[in-house]
């Protein structure tokens, strides 16, 4: 009896010191976190509830760190992103209140329109931000519906249609009769092939060509495969291309804008449970690709 009750105190003995030690590990290591140090806790010795609780503060900490690296990257890019249209913005509205123009109505109306396609970009860089924050986050919303692809394709063909035309490039949408339907969020799927063929219009010549093709894939039927071909990419833009804050260069200057367009688009395909990707020959064209699972 004296033996076992001597065993029973040792092996409470042990037990609680391990527990002591690892609460005290845990409370250095949050005060560590409120000063900003995503620090991880070591494997500990001590019983199973302690080590999930471990296990747990280390997902924790991780997460911050990440929250942390994100909130760094939007307030970086952003202080670069906007001053640029905001600098615009206050130098046409100077001019107008000095009254630079005040003999000149049409200098007048051109400032105007500078303050005004200044202000839309500064809209747009705002919420492309603002998206990619939660995409990284994993904190979009989306609304999926069974939906055909087919009418929300020729709906922003339409819309970038006047846009090719001042450029001379035909735009071409060919999808294949009696599509599948598709389970989407379609006003992120428009967003998505507006950023797709957009860039094809923009990097595209004069007199030069977009092509659009939808059909169901055929090493796989229970999904919808997209193509987006345009004017050819280089191999070190292609490595990149889907990176944060990416812009691709032409080969004269790089095109102005956030560089966020195609980290959205992969996000949106990733999160509709699809895959994004791109085929590139330069002087002979490339062709983004993703996929949409159909819906049954």
């Amino acid at each position: 009896a004296v033996l076992t009750v001597f065993a029973g105190l040792l092996i409470s003995f042990f037990n609680t010191r391990n527990i002591n030690q690892s609460i005290v590990i845990l409370q250095k290591n949050t005060k560590e976190i409120a000063r900003g140090n995503y620090v991880k806790i070591p494997k500990l010795k001590a019983p199973t509830e302690i080590i999930e609780l471990a296990d747990s503060f280390n997902r924790m900490s991780e997460q911050l760190r990440q929250l942390d690296e994100i909130k760094s990257d939007f307030i970086n890019h952003v202080s670069h992103e906007l001053r640029t249209p905001l600098t615009a913005i206050k130098e046409a509205s100077s001019m107008l209140l000095e009254g630079t123009y005040r003999n000149s109505p049409d200098k007048q109306v051109q400032l105007l329109n500078i303050t005004k396609e200044e202000c839309d970009r500064l809209i747009q860089s705002v919420n492309r931000i603002l998206d990619f924050s939660r995409m990284e986050a994993k904190m979009m919303e989306y609304r999926f519906i069974k939906s055909s692809l087919g009418p929300i394709i020729q709906s922003v063909v339409a819309k970038l249609t006047p846009i090719a035309r001042r450029k001379k490039i035909k735009i071409q949408s060919k999808s294949l009769p009696d599509l599948p339907l598709v389970n989407i969020d379609e006003e992120r799927i428009s967003q998505l092939l507006e950023n797709l063929i957009g860039n094809a219009l923009k990097f595209t010549p004069k007199k030069g060509r977009v092509v659009i093709q939808t059909r169901p894939l055929k090493r796989d039927r229970s999904f919808v495969g997209v193509t987006v071909t345009g004017v050819g990419i280089t191999r070190e833009n292609i490595r990149v291309i889907f990176d944060k804050y990416s812009r691709i260069d032409d080969g004269e200057h790089t095109v102005p804008g956030t560089g966020l367009g195609l980290s959205i688009a992969k996000y949106i395909i990733e999160d509709h449970g699809g895959n994004i990707w791109v085929k590139s020959e330069p002087g002979k064209g490339s062709t983004f690709y993703f996929t949409l699972p159909t819906a049954y």
